[in-house]
């Protein structure tokens, strides 16, 4: 069950540049790889070279050790990141935040989270941005925690992530973005299981679902993300050119 404390994990920006001009969807985020912004109207000496972003991201998904062990996985996650625009079709990100919940049930019962930190570096390409659009995104992320079971000495987990996507999509009255994003993804996670070193993966290396961007002026967006299938995910945040 998504827990309301994943919503307050961002935090809102103050207003910036609130010009009456056309506005446009943006948006950057963390794990998800999520980049809405559309720089094609803008005149390349003055177009913004930076964005800044906060989200919370919620998962659910199930992995598998070595040992044909099965564990049901849930985590939450606060992030921020800050992307560089060299070009307009071109967007690079670093980012960093903390998970702060969620998981793990395994057979002996549930391992509770630790909060641990994340970190994470990214690029997009935009290979084409009229009426509609189409985003090629990759991540790579690391994450660091403990879990507990109740009674027993913390146990350490690190995991890494290499996700490539696509995301395809249409503009709305100029400031609504929706599309669809299309991920692959795969990284070993690290962990011990009553004692044992195990290595794990997820049982799912995908992600299909919905997304949809937001302008609220010409510098602040807002974008949400749903994945159903596959690893199932929900992601919300805010982000601001610079």
């Amino acid at each position: 069950m998504m827990k309301a404390r994943i919503f307050g994990a961002f935090s809102f920006f103050l207003a910036l540049g609130l010009a009456p001009s056309r506005a446009r969807a943006c948006g950057v985020s963390g794990v998800d790889g999520v980049s809405s912004c559309s720089l094609a109207e803008h005149d390349e000496a003055l177009r913004p070279r930076w964005a800044v972003s906060a989200s919370g991201l919620y998962t659910n998904t199930t992995l598998r050790f070595s040992g044909d062990l099965h564990a049901a996985q849930t985590r939450e996650a606060g992030l921020a990141a800050l992307a560089y625009m060299p070009t307009p079709v071109l967007t690079f990100q670093v980012g960093a935040g903390a998970t702060f919940g969620g998981s793990l049930t395994a057979p002996d019962g549930r391992h509770d989270f630790s909060p641990g930190p994340t970190a994470f570096l990214g690029a997009s390409w935009r290979v084409f941005d009229d009426q509609e659009f189409l985003l090629l995104t990759s991540l790579l992320s690391f994450s660091a925690a403990e879990t507990q079971l109740q009674g027993q000495p913390s146990i350490g987990y690190e995991a890494f992530d290499l996700r490539l996507g696509a995301e395809f999509g249409t503009t709305l009255f100029g400031v609504l973005r929706p599309y669809v994003p299309v991920r692959v993804f795969g990284g070993p996670v690290y962990w011990k299981y009553q004692g044992e070193s195990v290595t794990g993966t997820d049982t799912h290396h995908y992600q299909v679902g919905l997304g949809l961007g937001v302008a609220i002026s010409r510098r602040i967006g807002l974008f949400a993300e749903g994945i159903p299938l596959g690893e199932r995910a929900l992601s919300l945040g805010v982000a601001a050119t610079l």
